[in-house]
């Protein structure tokens, strides 16, 4: 999330500053994001591993990534998963996010987790709401 929408750092995501979160980086362009992520004790379901929740948060800011690539900033409306495989906590995963459509104040993305031997782990698909989500300081441009 954007420094000027979580000044503090603290989402559960992506946030640096969160000693719980996961302080994902997304490269996004283009309407596309992607992460590389590694899950600790702290996030886990079960041993070993993710807990749905934390999957599912992490599938909803990937898609929010690609959707701010070009400039859509909005709130989620609806977000499905579909889990496929156990997601293992302290490995290695990448996350993609993709914009699927965009109509009016409404978008729509899908995201895919996947292990290093590209194996889709969860799958999401989300329908988006634009709306103003703070005010954006004088001082910082997009």
């Amino acid at each position: 999330m954007s420094r000027e929408l979580d000044p503090e750092g603290y989402c559960l995501v992506c946030g640096p500053n969160n000693p719980v979160g996961l302080a994902a980086v997304f490269r996004r362009e283009g309407g596309e994001s992607e992460a590389h992520i590694r899950g600790a004790k702290h996030h886990a379901g079960f041993p070993g591993i993710f807990h749905g929740g934390m999957v599912a948060a992490l599938l909803d800011e990937a898609m929010w990534y690609a959707l701010e690539s070009q400039g859509f900033l909005g709130v989620t409306g609806e977000l499905t998963v579909r889990y496929r495989r156990p997601v293992p906590l302290e490995e290695e995963l990448t996350v993609r996010g993709r914009v699927a459509s965009r109509r009016g104040r409404m978008a729509q993305a899908a995201a895919q987790l996947s292990d290093l031997q590209g194996r889709v782990l969860a799958e999401a698909e989300g329908k988006f709401v634009e709306r103003p989500l703070a005010p954006r300081p004088a001082n910082i441009r997009s």
